[in-house]
């Protein structure tokens, strides 16, 4: 309890706290709490009172301790919400001063008018129309269950949806894993087809090879055979099992009845006189092999319908009307 100093006149008697002012109001830091809590009649926090009072929560704390126990200051103890605690709410007592007559150096607390004056007030403000009980910096059960619904609700979307991203997902994978079996069919017989082809014109062109009595070309054709062979039974192996891997299939044109490919070669020649060739080259512009289309040029060298005007790498080039004395077009249609 705070030490009073007493003036006592004829007509009053006048009551000065120690370190305070004559109308009771704390000296210092604790005086700008006492404004601050009178400010606030129906109760307020320490939070509050720190930020009105512009003083820090340990001076207000310290202040409101002595004001309680001066009797200027009750406190409301904060209640459970059940996830945590609510803030203390503080309320100013009135000050009653000593009469002349009674001498009573201490002043008396305002006694609370109910039971209830040591619990939060919980009556709806008459201005607002809120309940008091419920402040800024609390959370009301209401509230808090209302949050609790929401989130659980949230979780049973997320659920929901990473349930139906995983069916899709399996969708996806299960209609990627078709299309790619479609596709490596397709590939393999394609390759057949290709393989197939080229072997008939080997065939084609080492049977006029023989025809011709050039041993030199029928080896070649006949090399050509063998090797062709051996990747027609990879492919037939590769065909009868699926796989797993896939690889980019080979550019290919839409070709009908397999045509002699000499003169093939002889007409891309003559296409472009001034410009020599390797028979990769050759192979690439008319998608066959390349031993095939070396065979051929070796052929038309043989025959002088071209030159080979390169020995590594081997460079072929179509011979000129003006050097043969020939039209090399109409020997290459004659062998169409």
């Amino acid at each position: 309890m705070a030490n009073t100093n007493t003036t006592a006149t004829a007509d009053t008697a006048t009551t000065a706290t120690a370190d305070g002012t004559a109308d009771g109001r704390p000296a210092g830091a604790a005086g700008a709490v006492w404004d601050a809590l009178n400010a606030a009649p129906d109760g307020v926090t320490v939070s509050a009172l720190a930020e009105a009072s512009g003083t820090s929560r340990a001076t207000v704390t310290k202040a409101l301790t002595a004001l309680e126990e001066a009797g200027r200051a009750v406190r409301a103890p904060g209640a459970g919400t059940g996830r945590g605690r609510t803030p203390d709410v503080w309320a100013p007592v009135a000050v009653t001063a000593p009469t002349a007559d009674t001498g009573a150096d201490d002043v008396t607390p305002a006694a609370p008018t109910d039971d209830t004056a040591t619990d939060a007030p919980t009556a709806p403000d008459a201005a607002t129309g809120t309940d008091t009980g419920t402040r800024a910096g609390v959370i009301s059960p209401d509230t808090l269950a209302t949050a609790m619904q929401v989130l659980a609700e949230e979780a049973d979307r997320r659920a929901a949806a990473a349930e139906s991203l995983r069916k899709a997902q399996e969708e996806e994978a299960e209609r990627r894993a078709r299309v790619d079996a479609e596709l490596r069919k397709a590939e393999q017989r394609e390759t057949a087809r290709v393989i197939l082809t080229d072997l008939l014109s080997t065939v084609a062109t080492t049977l006029a090879a023989i025809a011709a009595d050039d041993d030199e070309q029928v080896t070649r054709g006949m090399e050509d055979i063998a090797r062709y062979a051996g990747s027609v039974r990879r492919t037939t192996r590769t065909t009868g099992r699926t796989g797993t891997g896939t690889r980019t299939p080979r550019a290919t044109v839409d070709r009908g009845a397999p045509t002699p490919l000499r003169p093939l070669v002889a007409r891309h020649l003559n296409a472009f006189p001034e410009l020599e060739f390797t028979p990769g080259e050759v192979a690439k512009v008319l998608d066959r092999s390349s031993g095939a289309v070396a065979n051929a040029l070796d052929t038309l060298v043989a025959r002088g319908e071209a030159v080979l005007t390169c020995e590594r790498p081997r460079r072929f080039q179509a011979v000129t009307t003006a050097a043969t004395g020939t039209d090399t077009g109409d020997t290459a249609r004659a062998d169409a």
